[in-house]
């Protein structure tokens, strides 16, 4: 039974931690929920295994929305399937960190876990195609922004370390004071002291510091609440009749953000939809972003994009096409290099990823457009930054989520990127969560979903770079070094 006891306590765990994420938000408890773990690896046994358990028990209830988003009855059995490859794929992750945590603790290292389980973390960010860093450890600590302004030195790679770190510490002085009946040792507390600390203190710092400024703008975010089958089935007119009436019953703003495909047609090519947001705009005096289909033809064959343009009374403005196409969705991986793939058929779009990172210039300040799935990528971003927006927009389409917590964990990580790179966000999603958040990533104001809504503010055109627009992930880069130090390290150990 005591044995058994020890496969509990890692999913006990798992599904502990999952309560640290949107839409529950109980981000302490992430503090804690790996301590189970270490205490069911103090036996050296079945090591993988028990780390598996907790990354199925977190994954399972983290993502359990996957087979019931609104994708169609007919692509059911592989999103089932999906789900099934998803969990063992990211479980491993947790598997091997369980691994190595075993030989850190035949060197008598334990303390160094946190490095090796955010750097396995880490390679999960890596690739927009075979990457998944949703339910990155850091993101667990959004809301907690009087602790996380960290993350401007190192990203989610960061945070995730503080995390694991606050666990382990706990857990060395519970083992030593109570299980050994031992005086710990004055280091451990000082550093649980620092960890909790410095952070807290260093984000009231910055808060209170605030950001260099050149200015203003009122902007609106706009919820439409358009239903995926009205979108497919519905006219076109009314479509663009709810989205007319929803900006002229807007208040007066610089500004105006509409969600992903919110038009059914581009702005660039179709010349009524142009006149149509050019009237619009004419009519408001003011800036509309909006989400649309487009394409171009290359070398003779069509090619399509998932877009967003902005417009003006004169006209547009300029277009992003997304880069970062989610697989088997959007796209086939690869489906360009290898064209035999273009013949397998999931039920997944057929896109081509844009090459171009634009910032657009306009009167009210220089912002980029980021859509739905990109906003999970900090590296993007980052390029936006870079090229100095003042301000993200963030445009999605999560009606196919459905009410599942998949909206809120969607949302939670778009507004991370505020903390990383000091900007204010505006996030309009078609049936929500939509966001305007400042930029220590403090939501100003959210609405409902599956609610027609509107919102409005004023925020900061905001200048200069953190440290992680500067150096970008470093840390988690020198995170993963360790791991592949650590695999290769030689040294007899005993079981």
């Amino acid at each position: 039974m005591a044995k058994f006891s020890r496969f509990l306590l890692p999913v006990l765990g798992g599904i502990v931690l999952n309560l640290a994420f949107a839409p529950y938000r109980l981000s302490l408890i992430a503090w804690f929920a790996f301590i189970p773990l270490f205490f069911s690896l103090r036996d050296g046994e079945y090591s993988f295994i028990k780390g598996f358990l907790m990354g199925l028990a977190f994954y399972g209830s983290l993502l359990f929305w996957i087979p019931f988003s609104n994708a169609g009855s007919e692509v059911v059995p592989q999103m089932i399937a999906g789900y099934i490859l998803l969990l063992i794929y990211l479980s491993s992750y947790f598997g091997f960190s369980a691994l190595l945590y075993r030989k850190l603790k035949g060197l008598n290292r334990i303390y160094l876990f946190p490095v090796v389980f955010s750097g396995l973390e880490f390679i999960r960010s890596l690739s927009s195609v075979f990457g998944f860093p949703w339910g990155s450890l850091g993101y667990s600590q959004t809301n907690l922004t009087c602790f996380v302004q960290i993350a401007s030195f190192g990203g989610v790679p960061l945070v995730s370390f503080w995390v694991v770190s606050i666990n382990i510490l706990i857990y060395i002085l519970i083992e030593e004071y109570i299980i050994r009946n031992n005086s710990p040792r004055r280091i451990y507390l000082y550093l649980l002291g620092v960890m909790v600390l410095f952070p807290l203190l260093y984000s009231g710092v910055v808060v209170l510091k605030g950001y260099r400024s050149s200015g203003e703008i009122t902007a609106t975010v706009l919820q439409p609440n358009i239903l995926p089958d009205e979108k497919r089935l519905g006219s076109r007119r009314e479509r663009m009749e709810v989205i007319r009436k929803a900006i002229l019953n807007s208040p007066k703003s610089d500004i105006y953000i509409l969600p992903e495909t919110a038009s059914p047609r581009s702005i660039i090519k179709n010349e009524s939809t142009k006149r149509f947001f050019q009237e619009l705009a004419a009519e408001q005096d003011a800036l509309i972003v909006t989400g649309m289909p487009d394409f171009e033809i290359k070398k003779g064959k069509i090619c399509h994009y998932n877009a967003a343009g902005l417009i003006d009374s004169a006209g547009s403005r300029g277009i992003y096409r997304k880069m970062f196409l989610v697989p088997f969705v959007e796209r086939f991986p690869y489906d360009d290099v290898i064209p035999i793939f273009k013949k397998i058929e999931l039920g997944q779009g057929h896109f081509t990823p844009g090459q171009l990172f634009p910032v657009f210039d306009a009167e009210c300040g220089k912002f980029s457009v980021f859509i739905c799935y990109e906003a999970i990528f900090p590296q993007l971003i980052r390029k936006f930054v870079q090229k100095d927006a003042d301000f993200l927009v963030n445009i999605t389409e999560d009606s196919w989520f459905g009410k599942t917590n998949a909206p809120y964990q969607h949302a939670e990580m778009a507004i991370f990127r505020c903390i990383e790179y000091r900007r204010p966000l505006l996030r309009s999603a078609n049936t929500g969560v939509s966001l305007i958040v400042d930029p220590f990533g403090r939501t100003m104001k959210e609405t409902d979903i599956f609610k027609e809504a509107r919102i409005s503010a004023t925020i900061p055109l905001v200048k200069g770079l953190t440290v992680y627009s500067r150096i970008g992930d470093t840390s988690g880069w020198l995170f993963l070094l360790f791991v592949v130090g650590l695999i290769f390290f030689k040294r007899d150990l005993d079981d």
